[in-house]
């Protein structure tokens, strides 16, 4: 049964203010013509152009007519004023009576409800197929919105946008209803007066809280740059949009201030320079915490230390931040069926290089270049600290001497370092410097499973003190030191600067022979 033209809790209201017309209208099929125009999409303040060009019929728009025959399907010929077009039929049978249009057809397969789709497609300066609906007992339909529009000024240099997703409190795509309400006062009142009324969408089913444009070729913003994104109309509180760019990177901005989206008219967001800052995706295996490496750059760190098994060729990190491999890092060959984390300086390229010799090690090949299994599975997602960047991280960023100390997490010692923005978990502790027992790490801060899981979860750093692999196989703990390789070659012949670390002593730079197996732990630039 083809619903009416207000909603079923209106049916009695409906049939004392409708009077039905005794004319009959013939079949409308083939070769029946219907005349459009479209209403405008004003801005809140009352301008009546979007960007400076009004809505338009393009040729080839296609509507869908229902009336007592069922469905026909016509296809526009713009006229001049171009917000009018002639629809002539193309498919399927109208019949007479009181007539309900769809723009674009495709918006409805039934007459009934309507479908707000997941993705919409951007077109420069205007909407793609901006859902309208018309009644008329006649053949001239005066199509009305049924949403409003989010406009979103962008403006940065640099930046070409590929995609950008809302993402509301509540439905905003997926199967609604059109009603049809007029306002009398406060009060809504059912009218079949089609001209001084509005349609109105009611949520039924199958949505979502998000919706993307797609932008099938980037759009710089260098200049500035309008995208339009049609929305149900509400007050949206909380609204998050994520832009995001050619090149992988992404922003996201969340409205601090309830977003009042309402039908045929546009809401602008104006986001600049300043107010938009883009950064890559993190990867699979990278920790929480944020780290200032220089005064413009973030790093997050990985999971753990690097790890390579040479029979497979594979790369991974470990599992735990206090996983190591120790002593088995001394079967060290082309052929071992086990796990290193111990490399020679550079050797990204050549892990199982265990040469006495420094000659071999001259040329720095990141160990990032690689695919990591557990992080990301690309190449080049990760890298090594420069020593600069080591020496900011502990001596330069703010508050840098109160975010790292020497402690033991589950029995192994090591060095605990702190995010910039830190708040110490409840029910955990934590002592800043270098202390106590340099064999039995006991002290100052020791923790058990639990803690460190807490600590973790806020964005502390572990690394672990593995010392270090030296005479090609021989590995060595020297009272529990931990020394990590930088990037960064060294003034003197055949030596390389690391971050060299007891519990009783720390340089973030020092120098040693390029050919010393190191730990290794990667990061993640955040922006």
């Amino acid at each position: 049964m083809k619903r009416t033209l207000v909603s079923l809790l209106s049916l009695l209201a409906l049939s004392s203010l409708f009077t039905i017309t005794s004319c009959q209208k013939e079949q409308l099929g083939n070769g029946t013509q219907f005349r459009a125009t479209m209403e405008g999409c004003t801005s809140k303040d009352g301008k009546t152009a979007l960007n400076g060009t009004a809505l338009n019929w393009v040729e080839g728009d296609q509507i869908a007519v229902y009336g007592t025959a069922g469905c026909g399907i016509y296809t526009a010929t713009p006229q001049t004023p171009a917000t009018v077009a002639v629809f002539d039929n193309v498919s399927g049978e109208t019949g007479d009576g009181t007539f309900e249009a769809f723009y674009p057809a495709t918006l409805t397969t039934d007459g009934i409800n309507i479908t707000l789709p997941t993705t919409q497609s951007y077109v420069e300066g205007s909407i793609h197929e901006f859902p309208m609906y018309a009644m008329s007992d006649n053949q001239v339909l005066s199509f009305k919105n049924l949403c409003g529009v989010l406009k979103l000024h962008l403006a940065k240099a640099g930046v070409n946008i590929s995609s950008i997703t809302v993402t509301a409190g509540s439905e905003i795509n997926g199967t609604w209803l059109v009603n049809y309400m007029v306002y009398a006062g406060n009060d809504p009142e059912i009218s079949v007066d089609y001209s001084s009324g509005s349609p109105m969408l009611q949520y039924v089913s199958g949505g979502t809280n998000s919706i993307t444009l797609d932008c099938a070729t980037a759009q710089a913003i260098d200049n500035g740059a309008d995208f339009y994104i049609y929305l149900p109309a509400d007050s949206y509180t909380g609204l998050q949009i994520e832009m995001n760019t050619d090149d992988g990177r992404y922003c996201v901005k969340t409205a601090n201030t309830t977003i009042n989206v309402v039908r045929s008219q546009y809401t602008t967001i104006n986001l600049g320079e300043n107010d938009l800052n883009f950064v890559a995706p993190v990867p699979e295996g990278a920790l929480s915490g944020l780290f200032s490496v220089s005064a413009t750059q973030q790093v997050r760190f990985s999971q753990g230390n690097l790890q390579y098994q040479a029979s497979t060729n594979t790369w991974r990190f470990a599992e735990n931040q206090f996983d190591c491999v120790d002593y088995d890092n001394s079967n060290i060959s082309a052929t071992y069926t086990g796990w290193i984390d111990l490399f020679g300086w550079g050797t990204g390229n050549n892990p199982t290089l265990h040469i006495d010799d420094c000659s071999y090690y001259n040329t720095f090949v990141d160990w990032g270049v690689n695919i990591i299994c557990n992080g990301g599975s690309q190449p080049n997602l990760w890298r090594t600290l420069s020593s600069a960047e080591w020496n900011y991280l502990f001596n330069t960023r703010p508050n840098a001497s109160s975010k790292y100390g020497t402690g033991n997490v589950d029995g192994v010692g090591g060095m605990i370092v702190l995010p910039d923005n830190w708040t110490l978990p409840s029910g955990c502790s934590f002592t800043a410097g270098f202390a106590g027992n340099i064999y039995e790490w006991s002290y100052p801060n020791s923790y058990t499973l639990e803690e460190w899981t807490l600590m973790e979860a806020a964005g502390a750093v572990f690394l672990t003190a593995e010392g270090w692999r030296q005479e090609a196989t021989n590995v060595v703990h020297n009272n529990g030191a931990g020394a990590y390789w930088s990037s960064t070659n060294s003034d003197e012949d055949c030596e390389a600067l690391f971050m060299y670390f007891t519990s009783s002593e720390f340089e973030p730079i020092a120098s040693q022979w390029s050919d010393i197996g190191l730990s290794v732990r990667l990061v993640f630039n955040n922006n």
